[in-house]
């Protein structure tokens, strides 16, 4: 890999990556196109004081990056699985392009089944913190996708379901909470994971019914449990390249230094009026050892640690100082956890 300055993050039009997926059994590389994110509903303060003045949502800032690149990125997926969640899990790349573009150490989410649109809006976000990408959050390469065949064979679908029904669930009534809807009196973290997982749990309890009622209509007939098919004939497959970062912050030790720097990284998303929401100990990740990390515009030094996980935050017209102050609180309380040995969750 070349040194010098990376590679701008729009570079990349279409991605090819191996080890992914097979077809008909033999293991072949699947080209994806890069494809546009999709933002989550705002989150509104109904009262002024807590709110930007005329509650305006802030407008994204002008991008610094040059014009969209049409380069093709070919990269190869390590099995060793990093990590996983709700919306997907995540893998270390080897970069295979013979271009030797200068790139940092890479690793792809790949969305889970009907998660695509979780994982479009996470894209979304890094886009509108283009500023502080390789400054409190990892840097974002694209968001791509591609249609795959009936017959295809998916390394992380491979405890799925094949005869699960692939299309969204709604289990929204109008009169249902949403919490993409919620104003500031409201606003919580309990709220938004306890809707979140309520929801989970009804959608799965629907396709559970529907597999039951096909079992009882439908003679069986034997299938491979990791094809990936769709009765529309379409199925989609979606991922997330991003900066691979490090590990997670130690517990069980003092961590009275670091903590400034963590509560920085958060502050610098205030900027964009950005709820993570999502906080937690898995997703606050070591920066990563290079000497192209970058000075943070708002605090004049390079931050030790970064963000990651945005499939669930929001864009808010809130105070920079409301945003602040409700992410301190939380990671006061992560923070004197991990110091004492434990790991205290959002949702506990």
């Amino acid at each position: 890999m070349q040194a010098g300055p990376f590679i701008p993050s729009n570079a990349f039009s279409s991605l090819i990556i191996g080890g992914l997926i097979k077809i008909n059994g033999v293991q072949v590389p699947l080209t994806l196109s890069k494809t546009i994110s999709k933002p989550g509903k705002p989150l509104l303060a109904s009262a002024e004081c807590f709110a930007n003045p005329g509650g305006l949502l802030p407008v994204r800032p002008p991008s610094k990056l040059p014009p969209p690149g049409n380069l093709c990125l070919h990269v190869s997926l390590k099995p060793e699985r990093l990590g996983y969640g709700r919306v997907g899990s995540v893998y270390p790349l080897r970069i295979d392009d013979t271009n030797q573009y200068a790139l940092p150490a890479l690793v792809i989410k790949v969305a889970a089944r009907r998660r695509s649109d979780d994982l479009a809006r996470e894209a979304w976000f890094y886009e509108e913190m283009e500023d502080i990408q390789g400054v409190a959050i990892a840097r974002c390469y694209g968001f791509f996708t591609a249609e795959i065949e009936p017959n295809s064979e998916l390394l992380d679908w491979a405890e799925a379901d094949a005869d699960c029904d692939e299309e969204e669930v709604d289990v929204r009534g109008e009169d249902s909470p949403n919490s993409e809807d919620l104003v500031m009196e409201e606003f919580s973290w309990e709220v938004v994971f306890k809707r979140e997982e309520e929801r989970d749990k009804l959608r799965d309890k629907i396709r559970q019914e529907r597999r039951d009622k096909r079992a009882r209509t439908i003679k069986p007939t034997r299938a491979d449990p990791v094809s990936v098919r769709n009765r529309s004939d379409k199925t989609f497959l979606s991922v997330l390249v991003l900066e691979r970062l490090g590990d997670v912050i130690p517990i069980g030790v003092p961590l009275e230094a670091l903590k400034p720097d963590v509560r920085e990284i958060y502050s610098d998303m205030g900027h964009f009026r950005v709820h993570h929401i999502d906080i937690r100990w898995r997703n606050i990740l070591a920066a990563p050892a290079t000497d192209q990390s970058i000075f943070c515009p708002y605090h004049g030094h390079k931050h030790q640690w970064h963000v990651v996980d945005f499939d669930l935050s929001r864009k808010s017209n809130h105070l920079h100082s409301g945003i602040e102050s409700a992410a301190n609180g939380w990671l006061q309380t992560i923070l004197d956890g991990l110091e004492e040995g434990y790991v205290v969750e959002t949702w506990d």
